[in-house]
C-alpha cells in the first residue's frame, strides 16, 4: 500500500506535466493531506523528487538518472559500433564505449582495428575503478555531488603509483575534467598503459555514457591524447544526438 501511493504520487507529477504543491498532489491522488505530506517528503529523501522556495514538488535527479537508463546495451551497441569501428581503423588503436550502472561506470563495447598488422591494446569488457579510470572519470566529473562524494569518501584503491588517492587531489582533477571536456588515465590502471574518455551529454542530465581510447605509453604521447581528446568530444556530440532522440524529454515534464 505505502509503495503504490508513492508511485501514484510519481505518476500525478508527471502526469501534470509541471511541479506540484501538497494540496494539489492531495487533490490529484485523492489522499489525505498529511500522508501526502509525509510520502512527498519519503520520495525527497530517495532523491525522486525535489522541492523549492515555493513548496512545490517536481522530479528529482534520481528519478532522472532512472528514466534515462531506458536503452538497453544492446540498443546503445547497435548506434555506436558504426563510429567505434571508423575511430579504431583511423587510429589504429582501440576505442571502447561505457555507461553508468548502479553508480558504477562498465565497458559495454569494444571496437578494434582491422588491420592485424598494427598492435594495439584491448581494454576488455566490465566494470572499472571510478577514481583511476578515463571513461569513469569523465562520467564522475559531470555527475551530481552525490556521486562524487560518495566517490570521494570511498576506499581508493591504488593500482600503481601513479593512482590518485588522496581525495583532494581525486576532487581538483574532476573539476579540472569538467573544465577541460575529457579524462585521461595516464598509467593510472597499468604501467604503460594509457586512456582519453569523453562523457556523452544528453540534454539537461547528467552523462551516463562516455566514449574512449586505450593505448601503450610510448605512442599516447601528450600531443597524441590531445588529438583523441578533441576527436571523442567530436563524436560524442555526435552519439548524444543520436541518443538523444531516444531517450525521454524529461524537460517537458519538469
Amino acid at each position: 500500500m505505502h509503495l503504490e501511493r508513492l508511485i501514484t504520487i510519481i505518476e500525478k507529477i508527471v502526469e501534470s506535466g509541471k511541479s506540484l504543491t501538497v494540496r494539489e498532489i492531495t487533490e490529484a491522488t485523492n489522499l489525505p493531506q498529511p500522508s501526502c505530506y509525509r510520502l512527498v517528503q519519503d520520495l525527497i529523501k530517495t532523491g525522486l523528487l525535489q522541492t523549492d522556495s515555493k513548496k512545490t514538488f517536481f522530479l528529482g535527479k534520481r528519478f532522472e538518472r532512472i528514466a534515462k537508463m531506458n536503452k538497453s546495451d544492446f540498443d546503445l551497441k547497435k548506434i555506436t559500433n558504426p563510429i567505434l569501428k571508423k575511430l579504431a581503423n583511423k587510429y589504429q588503436t582501440s576505442f571502447f564505449l561505457s555507461r553508468l550502472k548502479n553508480q558504477r561506470v562498465e565497458i559495454i563495447q569494444v571496437g578494434i582495428p582491422e588491420d592485424e598488422q598494427f598492435p594495439f591494446l584491448h581494454p576488455g569488457l566490465g566494470f572499472r575503478p571510478m577514481h583511476a579510470c578515463s571513461c569513469a572519470k569523465a562520467i564522475v566529473a559531470f555527475a551530481d555531488n552525490e556521486l562524487q562524494d560518495t566517490l570521494i569518501k570511498s576506499r581508493l584503491k591504488p593500482y600503481t603509483r601513479s593512482t590518485r588517492t588522496n581525495p583532494f587531489e581525486l576532487r581538483i582533477e574532476l573539476k579540472n575534467i569538467k573544465t577541460r571536456g575529457f579524462a585521461e588515465c595516464i598509467q593510472e590502471m597499468e604501467i604503460g598503459v594509457c586512456s582519453v574518455a569523453a562523457p556523452v551529454h544528453l540534454p539537461e542530465l547528467s552523462p551516463i555514457l562516455s566514449i574512449g581510447a586505450i593505448g601503450a605509453l610510448k605512442l599516447f604521447t601528450s600531443q597524441f591524447r590531445g588529438e583523441l581528446a578533441n576527436v571523442l568530444i567530436k563524436e560524442a556530440s555526435v552519439l548524444s544526438t543520436l541518443f538523444g532522440k531516444s531517450y525521454i524529454d524529461l524537460k517537458a515534464i519538469m
